[in-house]
C-alpha cells in the first residue's frame, strides 16, 4: 500500500539515522493501489509498518506527541504491574479523528520508568499521551530512538515546528546523540518539511541554528547525494491512474477504459499536485481524453502515438530524426545494462540543440521528453522551458536559490534551457555564473532524473559550451536543426492552410514556391524559418478577410489568392530565382568594362568552373563538385578595377548559387585592427559576421603584415578563411610585389587562396576610353582636335608612370582639372548655348 512518489527516495537500510522528506506535495494528499486517498502521515506510517517497524511516534508543534496505530501508542506508554493496564484516574483524554478513527491521547500524571507494554486488544481503540509539554516528550523521543528490542521510528510531521519547540537545545543535542548511535540500531528519525526547494531548508536550519541538520543537508550536497533526502513531487502516472479508478468506482464517473494509461501520463507530465487533479475530476462529466481537451486540462498536444513516431513524421528534420532515432536505441541498451548491474552510472541524456529560430527545437525537446519517458529513462517525461530570466535573480546568492527552484520542478523529466548563452554574459557577470555552477552540479546530482537539453545558434551555443569545462563534460550529443528548405516552407504553409480547411489559388501556389525559395537562398541566421511562415499566413488570412468583407464573398469556400500576399512579400516573388539571364547580365557587365582582357577571362573560366561542378553533381558525380576553397587575390595597382570586379564576382556567385546574398564588404587596415591588445579578434570575427554569404574585400592586405596588432588580425582571418569557406569570400587585394611578399611570409593566407589574378595598368587608349566615357555621363562634348589632343596625353601619361600609378584614379582627377579650367572659362569668355558644353584645347591640363 505504499506510494511510490514518497518512497521511491527512501532507503531504511541505507544506514542513514535521519531523513528528510521537503516540498510543498508534502502537503498534498495520496492515492494508493487500494484506491485510498491519505495523507503523507498515514502513508509513511503504512510504509514503516511495512518494513517491520513496531513503535511509530508522530509530533508536531500543535497535537504534540501522537500515535496513528495502538500497538506504538502502547510501546510507549509505562509498564503498569497489572497485565491489563488502564488508563490513569487522573487524565484527560482528548479526542481526534483520523484515518484510523478516533484517537484518544493520554497524559499519565505519574513518573515511571518507561517500557513496554503488553499489545492489548485490537478492539480497544489507540491511546497517547495528551497534554504534554515540549520538554515532557523529549524522554519518549529518546527511549525509541536508544532501545534496539523494538524497530521504533520518529516522525517529525511539521518540522518547521521545531522553529518554536520550548527547549530547542536539549532536543539538538539528544539529535547528535542519535546520531552517534552504533550501526546495528536500526531506529530512524524522519523530518518532514514543507518548504519547496533545498535552499529554503538550508536556510531554515542556519537560521534556527539546527547546525546538525543544516551540515548533514551541506555534506550530503557537496558529495552529490541525495538518498533518503526527498523532495516529493507531483503524481506519477500510476497514481494518476488509481485516482482515475478512484473516481470510477467511489464516485461512479464515468471513464474512457482506452485511453486511461495514455491520459495518466499525460496528467503526470502536467506536474499538478492529486489535490488539483482530484478537484478537476469531481466537476467533470467524465474522465478521458475528450474532456481532457475539452476543459483545457492539459498544456501540450495530446496524441496516441509515441513520441518517437509523431518525430519521424515531422517535416523536414531528417539528420535531426535519425539522430534522435539512434541515440534512443543506443539510451534503450544503456539502460538494460545499467539496470542489470552491468554499468554503474546511468545513461547521460542531456542534448545541445544547434539550430536558427523555428527549426523545431523546443517542439523536438518536448518529443524527447516522451521518448525518455517511453523508454524508462524519466518517470514523468515533462518539460520545463526556460531562459536567462527564469534562473537569474537580482542579488548574488539568490540566484542559486531561484536555478535550484527550477531545476526542482525539472527533477523526473526536461529542462530546456533556450538561447542558453545568455546565461553567460562576459567575465564580470557573476550571477550568470552561479547560475551555470548551479546548472553544472545538479545535472550531477540528478543524471539519473533530469535531462537537460541546451539551445540555441550554432556558433554562439559551441562558443557558450567551449568556454566553460564542465559545459563540455557533460553535454556531448549534439543535433543540427537544419534550415527548412523551400519546399519543406510550403508544406508548413499547406499544413495551416489545412487547420483552416482552406484552398490556395493556383497563382498563389507559383508565387510562394518563388518567395520561399528566394528567402532561403538569401537568409542568415535571422531567418525564421517555421516562424516565417506562421507569420506570413496570419498576415494573408487578415488580408483574405478584408478582401471578403469588401467583395462580399463566401467566407468559407473562397480561396486565398495572389492579392492576399503582403506587397513586400509579392514583390521578392516576382523576383523569382537566379536564372541564366541573370548571370548573363553580369557577363555582359563584366564585357563592359574597358580593358582588363585578362582579368574578364579569368572570371569566366571561374563561373564556366561553377556551372560544371553543377552538372558533375546533377550526373551523380559528387566527386567532382566538392567544396572548394573560392577565396581570391586581385593584384595591381590602384584605380585598375579591382573593387567593382570584386562586386561583379559577388554578384556572379551568387546567381551561381554559391552565395546566398552575393552582398560586398570592403574593409581596409583600420577596420579589422583594433588599438590595443585582445581587441583585435573580436573586431575581425564581427566584420567577417557581416560578410558571411557574401564577399569580404579587404584592400592593400599586405598592410595586416606591418603591426603586431596586424598578425593578430591574420591570425583570426586565416581560420575564419577555412571554416566559412562555404558561405564566405575573401578578396585580397593589393600592389604586385608587396602583396607577392606578404604570402611568402604568409603560408596560412596563401594555402588558403584559389586563384589570383593579375590586373593590368590601362594603356593610354583605355585611358581615353575611361576619359570619354565621364564626357558621355556628363554630356560633355569633345571636338576631334580636342580628343586628339587628349589621346597624346594619355599616351605620354601611361609611358610616364611609376609603380604608384592611379590609373582609372589619376583619368578622374585629369578629368576634374580639365572640368574646373572649362568652368573657368566659361566665366571668363561669358560662353553660351552649345559652346558652353563644348571643352577646348586650353581646357587641357598640364600632367603633374
Amino acid at each position: 500500500m505504499t506510494v511510490e512518489r514518497v518512497t521511491a527516495g527512501l532507503n531504511l537500510e541505507a544506514g542513514d539515522r535521519f531523513i528528510i522528506l521537503y516540498g510543498a506535495n508534502t502537503s498534498d494528499q495520496f492515492c494508493t493501489p487500494e484506491l485510498l486517498l491519505r495523507d503523507i502521515e498515514w502513508v509513511l506510517h503504512r510504509y514503516l509498518k511495512s518494513q517491520g517497524y513496531q513503535r511509530i511516534l508522530f509530533f508536531d508543534g500543535h497535537r504534540k506527541l501522537y500515535f496513528l496505530d495502538r500497538e506504538s501508542r502502547d510501546r510507549c506508554l509505562p509498564r503498569r504491574a497489572s497485565t491489563n493496564p488502564l488508563p490513569p484516574k487522573n487524565s484527560e483524554m482528548m479526542v481526534k479523528p483520523g484515518p484510523l478513527g478516533r484517537k484518544k491521547r493520554l497524559l499519565p500524571n505519574r513518573s515511571e520508568p518507561v517500557a513496554p507494554t503488553p499489545a492489548v486488544s485490537v478492539a480497544s481503540p489507540p491511546q497517547a499521551p495528551s497534554l504534554m509539554r515540549d520538554i515532557t516528550v523529549i524522554p519518549y523521543f529518546h527511549t525509541a530512538m536508544v532501545e534496539m528490542e523494538q524497530l521504533s521510528a520518529i516522525v517529525f510531521s511539521y518540522a518547521e515546528g521545531l522553529a518554536n519547540f520550548a527547549n530547542q537545545q536539549e532536543l539538538f543535542g539528544r539529535i547528535i546523540e542519535w546520531s552517534r548511535l552504533p550501526a546495528n540500531n536500526r531506529n530512524r528519525c524522519i523530518f518532514i518539511f514543507h518548504y519547496e526547494n533545498r535552499n529554503g531548508l538550508e536556510e531554515f536550519c542556519r537560521r534556527h541554528r539546527f547546525t546538525y541538520l543544516e551540515n548533514l543537508l551541506l555534506n550530503r550536497e557537496q558529495a552529490g547525494q541525495s538518498l533518503n533526502i526527498c523532495r516529493l513531487g507531483a503524481p506519477i502516472a500510476d497514481e494518476i491512474e488509481y485516482l482515475i479508478h478512484y473516481f470510477r468506482l467511489d464516485k461512479e464517473k464515468p471513464v474512457d477504459w482506452g485511453t486511461i494509461q495514455l491520459l495518466s501520463r499525460w496528467i503526470a507530465a502536467e506536474n499538478r499536485q492529486l489535490n488539483y487533479w482530484y478537484d478537476c475530476f469531481a466537476i467533470a462529466k467524465e474522465i478521458s481524453l475528450a474532456e481532457a481537451r475539452k476543459q483545457k486540462w492539459l498544456s501540450g498536444n495530446v496524441s496516441s502515438k509515441p513520441g518517437l513516431e509523431r518525430l519521424q513524421k515531422m517535416i523536414g528534420l531528417q539528420s535531426v530524426k535519425e539522430v534522435v532515432k539512434q541515440r534512443a536505441e543506443v539510451l534503450k541498451v544503456e539502460n538494460i545494462r545499467q539496470q542489470q548491474g552491468l554499468f554503474t552510472e546511468p545513461p547521460r541524456l542531456h542534448l545541445v540543440f544547434k539550430g536558427n529560430p523555428g527549426t523545431g527545437k523546443t517542439t523536438v525537446a518536448r518529443l524527447i521528453g516522451e521518448i525518455y519517458r517511453d523508454l524508462g529513462l524519466l518517470r514523468r517525461g515533462h518539460v520545463v522551458e526556460v531562459a536567462r530570466q527564469d534562473l537569474v535573480a537580482g542579488y548574488l546568492g539568490q540566484t542559486a536559490m531561484k536555478t535550484d527552484s527550477v531545476i526542482d520542478s525539472a527533477v523526473d523529466g526536461v529542462l530546456f534551457i533556450d538561447e542558453a548563452y545568455n546565461l553567460n554574459q562576459g567575465p564580470n557577470d557573476s550571477f550568470g555564473l552561479e547560475t551555470i555552477n548551479t546548472l553544472l552540479k545538479r545535472m550531477e546530482d540528478d543524471k539519473h532524473r533530469l535531462a537537460v537539453i541546451i539551445a540555441g545558434y550554432p556558433d554562439r551555443i559551441s562558443e557558450f559550451i567551449n568556454s566553460n569545462p564542465g559545459l563540455e563534460r557533460r553535454f556531448r550529443k549534439e543535433v543540427l536543426f537544419e534550415d527548412y528548405k523551400p519546399e519543406e516552407l510550403m508544406e508548413i504553409f499547406h499544413q495551416q492552410i489545412s487547420q483552416i480547411q482552406g484552398v490556395i489559388a493556383p497563382q498563389l501556389e507559383t508565387a510562394l514556391i518563388n518567395l520561399f525559395t528566394r528567402l532561403y537562398e538569401e537568409r542568415d541566421d535571422k531567418f525564421g524559418n517555421a516562424g516565417l511562415v506562421q507569420n506570413l499566413f496570419q498576415s494573408m488570412d487578415e488580408l483574405r478577410a478584408q478582401r471578403i468583407a469588401q467583395n462580399n464573398l463566401d467566407f468559407l469556400h473562397e480561396p486565398l489568392q495572389l492579392d492576399d500576399l503582403p506587397a513586400k512579400e509579392r514583390e521578392i516573388s516576382q523576383q523569382g530565382v537566379k536564372d541564366k539571364d541573370n548571370l548573363q547580365q553580369l557577363r555582359q557587365k563584366l564585357d563592359n568594362m574597358i580593358g582588363l582582357l585578362n582579368v574578364k577571362q579569368r572570371v569566366n573560366e571561374l563561373i564556366n568552373t561553377e556551372r560544371a561542378n553543377q552538372r558533375l553533381k546533377a550526373e551523380g558525380y559528387d566527386s567532382f563538385s566538392t567544396l572548394e576553397t573560392r577565396h581570391l587575390l586581385f593584384l595591381g595597382n590602384p584605380g585598375t578595377g579591382k573593387t567593382t570586379v570584386a562586386r561583379i564576382v559577388g554578384e556572379i556567385f551568387k546567381a551561381l548559387g554559391l552565395l546566398k546574398k552575393g552582398h560586398f564588404v570592403e574593409v581596409g587596415y583600420s577596420d579589422l585592427v583594433a588599438e590595443y591588445v585582445g581587441q583585435t579578434a573580436p573586431k575581425i570575427k564581427k566584420v567577417i559576421e557581416s560578410a558571411l554569404d557574401g564577399v569580404l574585400f579587404i584592400d592593400e592586405a599586405y598592410s595586416l603584415a606591418e603591426s603586431s596588432f596586424g598578425l593578430e588580425a591574420i591570425d583570426t582571418l586565416v581560420p575564419m578563411m577555412e571554416n566559412q569557406r562555404h558561405r564566405l569570400v575573401v578578396i585580397l587585394a593589393g600592389y604586385s610585389l608587396e602583396m607577392e611578399n606578404f604570402l611568402n611570409a604568409n603560408s596560412g593566407i596563401s594555402s588558403r587562396i584559389n586563384d589570383q589574378i593579375e590586373f593590368p595598368d590601362y594603356n593610354g587608349t583605355e585611358l581615353f576610353r575611361i576619359f570619354m566615357e565621364l564626357c558621355t555621363q556628363n554630356k560633355i562634348k569633345c571636338p576631334d582636335n580636342v580628343a586628339n589632343k587628349l589621346r597624346e596625353t594619355f599616351n605620354r601619361m601611361y609611358a610616364t608612370r611609376n609603380r604608384k600609378f592611379g590609373n582609372g584614379r589619376e583619368v578622374r582627377n585629369f578629368y576634374e582639372r580639365m572640368v574646373r579650367q572649362w568652368k573657368n572659362r566659361i566665366s571668363r569668355e561669358h560662353l553660351t548655348g552649345e559652346a558652353m558644353l563644348t571643352f577646348a584645347i586650353s581646357d587641357i591640363p598640364s600632367l603633374n
